[in-house]
């Protein structure tokens, strides 16, 4: 009986105690150093699990293959999402990380953390636009190449915000792994219609470091949904 009395009264206590259970992170990460022959390194992945398009600012610290922090290298990214800059839809959005400082060739992984995390309140969407580098008659052309401007296709039936990043990639010698070394935007933030295409222009900045790098260095064209 007062064994009976004593369990009752610890799940009552229990019961009093309790805390709402927490709800599950809407983000998860995965990184990898290296992701093949023609694909970009130090790729992170960024794992949206909830219905909601997300702008997260992260913060970075690059680990060395035991996973042990590496207090000399600092880490930044090509499309921003260590500024906010980047709005990762439901499913999954990317960004590529730069290793930077003393011991930076040391850097294997990286433990982020979500410094802060807003709701953008736009429709959400399914497909990333298709990014097709044109040149001044419309021919595409290749990554490598020096184009004149860049064809965006929204196959969304709601329209998109996105930005456009001219990746400058590094030529490591031996075992170094390859990393954007300039990261120089096009243009500033674009509007894509729904189910539309438009096309914009290389000017400025972004033409003056594709005239020194074109066919002299590996390069990149990418499109990451902002605001």
């Amino acid at each position: 009986m007062i064994a009976g009395f004593l369990a009752t009264l610890l799940l009552a206590g229990c019961g009093l105690v309790a805390r709402p259970r927490a709800a599950a992170p809407a983000l998860r990460f995965e990184f990898a150093a290296t992701t093949g022959v023609g694909s970009m390194n130090q790729l992170l992945r960024i794992y949206n699990d909830s219905d909601r398009m997300l702008a997260p600012t992260l913060e970075f610290t690059a680990l060395d293959a035991t996973r042990k922090p590496l207090p000399t290298v600092a880490v930044s990214t090509a499309y921003g999402s260590d500024r906010g800059n980047v709005v990762v839809p439901p499913g999954v959005g990317f960004d590529v990380l730069i290793f930077m400082g003393e011991g930076a060739e040391l850097a294997e992984d990286v433990a982020v953390s979500v410094h802060t995390m807003e709701t953008v309140k736009v429709p959400t969407v399914l497909m990333d636009p298709v990014v097709t580098p044109v040149d001044a008659s419309g021919r595409e052309l290749d990554r490598n190449s020096r184009f004149t401007a860049v064809s965006l296709r929204n196959d969304n039936t709601v329209e998109v915000s996105v930005r456009l990043a001219y990746i400058i990639w590094t030529v490591p010698e031996g075992d170094r792994r390859q990393q954007a070394d300039q990261v120089v935007p096009v243009g500033d933030l674009i509007v894509v219609p729904p189910e539309q295409t438009v096309v914009v222009p290389v000017t400025g900045e972004a033409r003056t470091a594709m005239a020194g790098a074109a066919g002299r260095f590996p390069t990149s064209i990418k499109v990451y949904f902002s605001r």
